[in-house]
Formats: structure tokens, C-alpha cells, sequence
């Protein structure tokens, strides 16, 4: 078996098939079955597209990886055309956008670094000292020896 058999069979196992038959068979609304060619189809593109997205090999083995590229055949069956009254949409962007299921699976920025916890990067520190004596900034004209700043001249009148 393949990872998209295996994806697709976790799809069915997990969704209503009344909502996997209208999603799988967009042009032929009075169908009856589930068209599981469709349905494999759109779990490879989902495989194909998950190294792009991850930046990792798609791993049938990883049970998460795996909840998450469901939620993703789902969203890529929608996309497609598909409609169902029993599953609800998926939304494209809420598993393949950075700020997506996928990119919190890879926990990684785009260049592949580990965002930072806060806006600005840099903790925060009080400006005096448990002895009193005021901190100042490493480039404050009072904390560098003198000639390195360039001097302020002001114009007299």
C-alpha cells in the first residue's frame, strides 16, 4: 500500500460517507458511492505538497502528521469543487498557510529557524540595578570612551 491509499483509508475511516460522496463526485451530484479515485487523487496532492509546506518528508507513521494531512484531503477535496451538508469546510488556509497546521508541525520560520517567543527579541530590564546604579545602553554617549561618539556641536547665535 501506498502513503495515499493509507491517508485516504484514515480519511474515510474518520469522516461520514455521505459528506466523502458529494466531495468526491463534484459532477455527478446523484451518485451513491464514494469515488475513491478522487479521493486518492487529492491525498497524494496532499503528500506532494507537504514536503513544500513542512519542510520534511510526509511520515504515514507519525499519528499527528498524519490527523493533520486529513484535515488537509479535506480542505484539498473542497478546493476542488466538492460540497457536503455533513462534513464542514476546511478551509485551505487553515492547514497550508504559514500560520497553518502544517507550519505548526514544522515549528520552523521559513528559513528554517525557530521563531522568536516575542515581538521584539530582547528582554526586557528595568533601568536601575539591585545596587541603584543606573544601566545605560551600549551605545549611550555616558557608557563609551570619549572620541568613539561623534561630538555634538550646537550652533551659537
Amino acid at each position: 500500500m501506498t502513503d495515499a491509499t493509507d491517508l485516504w483509508t484514515a480519511v474515510v475511516s474518520s469522516y461520514d460517507s455521505d459528506g466523502l460522496i458529494t466531495l468526491t463526485n463534484i459532477r455527478d451530484r446523484s451518485a451513491t458511492t464514494v469515488n475513491t479515485s478522487v479521493g486518492q487523487d487529492a491525498a497524494q496532492g496532499v503528500i506532494n505538497l507537504w514536503s513544500m509546506y513542512a519542510q520534511e518528508d510526509y511520515d504515514g507513521t507519525d499519528a499527528q502528521v498524519v490527523e493533520v494531512a486529513k484535515r488537509g484531503v479535506i480542505a484539498m477535496l473542497w478546493e476542488r469543487g466538492g460540497s457536503s451538508a455533513s462534513i464542514a469546510k476546511v478551509e485551505w488556509e487553515e492547514v497550508f498557510s504559514s500560520e497553518g497546521l502544517i507550519a505548526k508541525i514544522r515549528r520552523t520560520g521559513p528559513r528554517g529557524r525557530q521563531g522568536p517567543k516575542s515581538n521584539s527579541g530582547v528582554a526586557q530590564r528595568t533601568e536601575l540595578t539591585t545596587g541603584g546604579q543606573r544601566i545605560r545602553p551600549w551605545s549611550g554617549r555616558d557608557s563609551t570612551p570619549f572620541g568613539i561618539m561623534p561630538r555634538r556641536i550646537v550652533a551659537e547665535d
